[in-house]
């Protein structure tokens, strides 16, 4: 009976003290035994069951007691939280049954202490992901339940749940190849050793323990039915019975297995009753508050209220003198089984002589092998196994213990966790797959990018494999693998061409930045535009520039035979030459300039040379800074008698002039005259008189006569002449701002005269074995129609008005021409564009594209000659990648009269949203003067280079936008008359 169980004896006393000889429930927290305890128990030699009580719970205190109604005290008024590894021991003095209670990483609250701890103890680095934490659980409830199977017979697991946790599975397993592998080996020595446990036999515990499951149902509005409750034990059992001998946790031999299941008697219980979320304190205020209100109540004498004042007591034998207190269970008890009476009944069960719990046949039944020591000896043994199982793997080092000892220290938290070798397992594959998928199909080398990309995706399918705490370094060894493969030997150059191309060869560091090659290949036309061909993408300004254009000429049968303009470069004195060094102090300078190309600081300069005779070598810096010093214009009726200037004109306006399109001749003692049409002529007269009020130019005007024109007389002169350096070269390209006297060591630009004028034909265009690659409809030159006065050349004035009067047969029409000497001539120009694909049209404004003849007008020359022309505009080609095609050749066919066309080309290329800028020139000292009745083909650079390197182009242009990028400069076109000694020159 429970009485004999606990040593419970019915009686009944009236007294004001409990009395000795009743058996209270003793309880202490291990290690600290009380005195009393050991001497009366501890130090007999009394035998005693040993049941266990492990698992969950939800409450601060984590015992799981309360559900056995057998203390005396209600946990929440006594007990302090739980700890993980505590172990709190209940019994009775005189009972022959030792509960053990066990707090565990199962116990919510221990848990959360647990998170707690690890999250303070790195406060500074991440907190640990899940599954680690979740292992670091694992591992040390599979530690408390390896003891309490080592020490107990009976072992009570509690679930807060209807249902039985699965995961217990693997534990279970776990364990029981820890215990076959491990425990076996080392334990039985070091008992021996420590002199304790002898009773235990070579299974070293105490019997193959006995597992009860204790589950709980949920609060339901509907309480179930007693045969319910026992069907569902009933299926229960069925189902831990049949998944544990499927998983060979039992077998049929109790000894290999880790833990025995009772056959024929019950081992899952349910509970209904809700005591561990009991508030005792609470009840009993309820319970006196309705006591204090019932009237007429002085003294206690009815059964009644002795049973409420009995409901008030926080534990047993408290409280009021002179009642009954009777220890029996009543007949209503009797039917209603507790987890107390099913744990009697199993401790009964061991106490006699029974048969091993297999599942043999009753034949093949053997004596169990169960040890019952005295509880003295019994307790040496649970500190010597407390220390090894629990305490001894809390330390941080095992190299003081025996190797299998060790061995199973270390070990124990792998074999344990089978998440993280789940996912250590599967990272490892997830990794080998994810390199795989990098190593396949590389190129022989290759760029950061498509090592970035490559990388990328073997990151993204390591990402579908691996979870968890491996991820990072699975990641990290990724990183290390792709790394390794693509410097050893795989890494290529991607030193960028002057288009921002990646050298495509293997990292090297080569003497010359041409041996370096992208593989990209453009189609360009020489210079003289007849043939086409195949380019490397160039790395140095010399490949862009002059090289290819040097290569093709060798295949093209007119580059080799056309006469050249030789531009000025350096031409060294002696062998010992070199590229100059140079620092602007001033580096704002380099990047900003006025419409002229000079700097700022140029123009308040006083100690700048400017040379005005006519050296060819002179630098393009010098011209920059000082072409404009030495002219005065004077705008005069051609009826006047003279013409005067003042050498005190300004720099700014002459500038001003100069960027409205005017042209200049830099040969002293030469008047040009260039008519320009009376809207552009009120243009200037109403800039020069807004702007220059203060100037001493003597402006005459005539409103006579229906036309004008503007007479150009050059200025006094300077003597001092500052010669090109023959030791030290200019490293890039000639701009506004280079350094005076240096002169690079090729020309960036190309001037060739194809022959006659005669060579095109207005009606048919330009052919395409004259010149190839262009677009259909776009290869019209366009006319630009300009009246000059002529006063020197009589005869051909006189040749041509026989020719007009022949045409015109108009005698009357001529006067006023051969009066004024004034004539028409008409000049074709076309500014021509050329994308990376040798596609080439003709530009007929700044924003449109000449599409056919029908769109010439009679003078639409005058929209490119008067107007910046973009030097990069969008190609009408269907190339959607690189369709920028750039200004590369201006074409000027002179007219046949005694005059010369003059050039002189300045290109404007900005940065940084038109912020900076740089105005590239040719470095002539001097206007270039064509030939008349001639082809002539400006070719222009290639690629740009400023001080600070190439200047990419655009990779995408705007119609709209394109003359933000870079312009040829107006003001490039000027009229010279040949002076009369010339004139014999022209064969008329």
């Amino acid at each position: 009976s429970d009485s004999a169980l606990f040593g419970i004896t019915t009686l009944q006393f009236t007294t004001h003290e409990i009395p000795k000889k009743m058996d209270l429930l003793n309880s202490f927290v291990y290690p600290d035994v009380p005195r009393d305890l050991w001497e009366t128990v501890f130090s007999k030699q009394k035998q005693m069951i040993i049941v266990g009580v492990l698992g969950k719970s939800n409450e601060a205190h984590c015992n799981k007691l309360v559900e056995f109604g057998m203390l005396n005290i209600q946990p929440n008024l006594e007990d302090t939280a739980g700890n993980d590894g505590r172990v709190k021991f209940y019994f009775r003095t005189e009972g022959e049954t030792l509960f053990l209670h066990f707090d565990s990483t199962f116990d919510n609250v221990v848990l959360l202490k647990m998170a707690e701890e690890m999250m303070n103890d790195k406060a500074s680095q991440p907190s640990a992901h899940f599954i680690t934490f979740n292992s670091a659980i694992r591992t040390r409830y599979s530690r408390i339940l390896l003891f309490a199977l080592q020490v107990c017979h009976i072992l009570i697991l509690v679930e807060t749940s209807v249902t039985f946790d699965l995961s217990y599975l693997s534990l279970f397993k776990s364990l029981k190849i820890i215990r076959e592998k491990y425990v076996l080996k080392f334990l039985p020595e070091m008992l021996r050793k420590a002199g304790v446990g002898s009773f235990m036999g070579k299974e070293c515990r105490l019997a193959s323990p006995r597992l009860i499951f204790l589950l709980s149902l949920p609060e339901t509005l509907e309480k179930p039915t007693k045969e319910d409750i026992q069907a569902l034990e009933v299926k229960l059992e069925d189902f831990i019975t049949k998944t544990l001998r499927n998983e060979f946790i039992i077998t049929n031999n109790s000894a290999m297995s880790l833990f025995s299941l009772p056959k024929g008697k019950k081992f899952v219980f349910y509970t209904q009753s809700n005591e561990q979320r009991k508030n005792p304190t609470r009840d009993m205020m309820m319970k006196l508050s309705a006591y204090l209100d019932k009237p007429g109540q002085t003294i206690m004498n009815s059964e009644r209220d002795e049973a409420l004042m009995n409901k008030l007591k926080p534990y047993e034998f408290i409280g009021f003198p002179d009642f009954k207190v009777e220890f029996h269970h009543s007949e209503k008890k009797r039917n209603s089984l507790t987890i107390l009476d099913l744990v009697q009944v199993h401790v009964m069960d061991i106490l006699e002589p029974v048969f091993d719990e297999t599942f043999t046949s009753v034949k093949h039944r053997t004596k169990c092998g169960m040890a019952l020591p005295s509880i003295g000896q019994w307790y040496d043994m649970f500190r010597f196994m407390y220390q090894v199982f629990i305490e001894n793997p809390a330390e941080p080092s095992y190299n003081d213990y025996e190797p299998e000892y060790k061995s199973y220290l270390e070990n124990f938290h792998t074999l344990v966790d089978i998440d993280e070798q789940f996912f250590s397992e599967v990272g490892a594959q997830g990794l080998e797959l994810a390199m795989l998928t990098y190593k396949e199909m590389l190129p022989v080398h290759y760029s950061a990018r498509y090592h970035q990309t490559k990388y990328l995706d073997a990151l993204h399918l390591l990402g579908q494999y691996v979870r968890g705490p491996q991820l990072h370094p699975c990641v990290k060894k990724l990183k290390e693998y792709c790394d390794s493969i693509w410097m050893s030997g795989k890494q290529q150059c991607e030193y960028p061409s002057l288009r921002g191309n990646p050298c495509l060869m293997g990292k090297h560091q080569p003497l010359d930045p041409s041996e370096h090659s992208s593989g990209v290949i453009y189609v360009s036309s020489c210079n003289c535009g007849r043939i086409q061909g195949h380019r490397e993408d160039p790395y140095t300004i010399r490949q862009a520039n002059y090289e290819f254009y040097q290569c093709m000429a060798k295949s093209c049968s007119n580059c080799k035979r056309l006469d050249h303009f030789q531009f000025p470069i350096f031409e060294p004195s002696t062998s010992d030459f070199r590229a100059a060094e140079f620092i602007n102090k001033n580096f704002s300078n380099l990047m900003t300039f006025d419409g002229t190309g000079r700097t700022a600081s140029d123009v308040n300069n006083k100690n700048l040379y400017r040379p005005t005779q006519d050296s060819p070598y002179i630098s393009s810096s010098e011209r920059s800074q000082n072409s404009f010093a030495n002219f005065s214009f004077n705008i005069v009726s051609y009826d006047g008698p003279g013409r005067t200037y003042d050498g005190t004109q300004t720099k700014e306006q002459n500038e001003e002039l100069y960027e409205r399109g005017f042209a200049l001749n830099h040969k002293t003692s030469t008047k040009e005259i260039v008519d320009i049409e009376s809207y552009n002529m009120d243009k200037i007269r109403t800039t020069c008189n807004s702007q220059n009020q203060d100037d001493k130019m003597t402006t005459k005007t005539s409103v006579t006569e229906p036309m004008a024109a503007i007479a150009l007389e050059i200025g006094p002169t300077i003597n001092a002449v500052k010669y090109p350096s023959t030791t030290e070269y200019l490293p890039g390209m000639l701009h506004a701002a280079s350094p005076a006297g240096l002169l690079p060591r090729f020309p960036s630009w190309s001037l060739v005269c194809l022959g006659s004028s005669s060579i095109y034909t207005h009606n048919t265009g330009l052919p395409e074995h004259v010149q190839s690659g262009f677009l259909s409809g776009s290869n019209y030159l366009l006319p630009w129609d300009v009246n000059v006065r002529l006063e020197h050349a009589q005869s051909w004035a006189a040749s041509y008005e026989k020719i007009r009067l022949r045409k015109k047969a108009n005698p009357h029409s001529s006067k006023p021409f051969e009066r004024n000497n004034l004539f028409t001539l008409k000049i074709f120009i076309g500014v021509e564009y050329e994308c990376l694909r040798g596609h080439r049209f003709i530009m007929k404004s700044p924003d449109s594209i000449l599409r056919s003849s029908a769109e010439i007008a009679r003078d639409s020359g005058s929209n490119v000659v008067f107007n910046d022309m973009p030097i990069y505009f969008s190609c009408p080609c269907r190339n959607a990648i690189n369709n920028t095609a750039q200004l590369m050749r201006v074409h000027i066919i002179t007219p046949k009269a005694p005059v010369n066309v003059i050039i002189d080309p300045k290109v404007k290329i900005f940065q940084n949203n038109m912020q900076s800028s740089f105005t590239f020139n040719t470095g002539v000292t001097q206007s270039i003067k064509l030939t008349q009745s001639s082809y002539w083909i400006l070719r222009l650079p290639f690629v740009y280079e400023g001080d600070t390197g190439a200047l990419e182009p655009p990779a995408e242009v705007n119609t709209n936008s394109a003359i933000m990028h870079g312009v040829l400069m107006a003001g490039m076109y000027g009229i010279r008359e040949n002076e009369p000694n010339e004139e014999s020159l022209l064969g008329f």
